[in-house]
């Protein structure tokens, strides 16, 4: 029975993976027939000047012709009206291919939780004890967050840049990380297990989230003060975006809304290291990368609410990220310590 369930999670992942790709090329194909679509409305608006002026110029031309007395049976002037464009009937192909992109992820989000869950039924435990559990959790809580921010934060402008990161990180996860179902080690055996990682998976997804959001934030400023200096033409992916100020809102009510579950993680991580090895702290390498991420995004949050550093404080949102992201890979593959088993 361990052995179908665990097949089957494995066939839901791939299923997955494979989904979250085609929601990706959805995404991509909504950007290009905005951005397509941003174009041909400039032209539109350059051709309805010139039409304007050509109108101009004939009507002038009719009224002097009137006034002189031509005035020949069967003749008069043919002037060329502009032609209106259409009213907009029927769904924009932009439109449509942003819908096919967030149901195509609904879709993965779905295949990817039965993966979960057949993999924590196989194994007879929660499955995160191990790298490749924690990465299709954890691709699994982004997805869900990005959902539900969708309604709540209208993010809609992550749906390319986050199912490719989905994309990336399920690949990595199958091709590099996979390792059969097994069952625990005994420093394992605990119900902290749940707390402490559930916690960091968690504020993992939320933050993640929130990093791509202030990547594009940087990006957006960088666009925005470009074409004020005249230094770009207006256009490209990055015309598409809501502006630089309202990316970073974004990212700060991620990252806000993530920082005090990672504080409870880190605290439950601490209660369970003294159940566990007779101590509160050690310094071991995981738990003292664990602390520096905090103390980034503490940073952060406080650069946040300090005038005259609001501008600066994406890069630092990504340095925090990195700190988190090398917590839980970096320790893991070059460093050796306690948690050398969480691979």
């Amino acid at each position: 029975m361990s052995s179908l369930l665990a097949s089957l999670s494995d066939n839901f992942v791939y299923a997955s993976t494979a989904v979250i790709a085609l929601a990706m090329l959805a995404h991509a194909a909504e950007w290009a027939f905005r951005r397509e679509r941003r174009t041909s409305g400039r032209a539109e608006q350059s051709a309805a000047v010139r039409g304007e002026t050509s109108g101009a110029s004939t009507a002038a031309a009719q009224s002097s012709a009137d006034d002189s007395g031509a005035g020949e049976s069967g003749g008069g002037v043919a002037v060329l009206e502009r032609e209106q464009a259409p009213d907009g009937g029927g769904v924009d192909r932009a439109d449509l291919f942003a819908r096919i992109g967030v149901a195509l992820t609904i879709l993965s989000t779905g295949l990817l939780g039965a993966g979960v869950l057949c993999r924590g039924f196989a194994a007879g435990r929660v499955p995160w004890s191990n790298l490749y559990e924690f990465s299709i959790t954890g691709s699994f809580v982004i997805m869900v967050v990005y959902l539900v921010s969708l309604r709540k934060l209208r993010t809609n402008f992550l749906g390319l840049p986050l199912t490719g990161f989905v994309l990336v990180l399920l690949t990595v996860a199958i091709s590099v990380l996979y390792i059969p179902v097994t069952g625990l080690i005994p420093a394992l055996q605990s119900y902290w297990l749940v707390i402490h990682v559930s916690a960091a998976c968690l504020a993992t997804g939320i933050f993640t989230l929130g990093a791509v959001a202030s990547a594009l934030q940087i990006f957006k400023a960088r666009y925005e003060r470009r074409v004020a200096e005249g230094r770009r033409t207006p256009g490209g992916y990055l015309a598409q975006l809501p502006s630089a100020q309202a990316i970073d809102r974004v990212a700060y009510r991620l990252n806000a809304f993530a920082f005090p579950i990672w504080t409870f993680a880190l605290i439950a991580g601490a209660v369970w290291a003294a159940a566990a090895w007779g101590r509160y702290w050690g310094w071991d390498p995981k738990e003292t990368w664990m602390f520096i991420t905090w103390v980034c995004y503490a940073a952060y949050l406080h650069a946040r609410s300090t005038a005259g550093w609001r501008t600066k404080v994406s890069g630092i949102a990504l340095v925090s990220y990195a700190a988190l992201v090398f917590n839980l890979v970096g320790v893991n593959f070059f460093i050796s310590g306690l948690h050398s088993y969480a691979m």
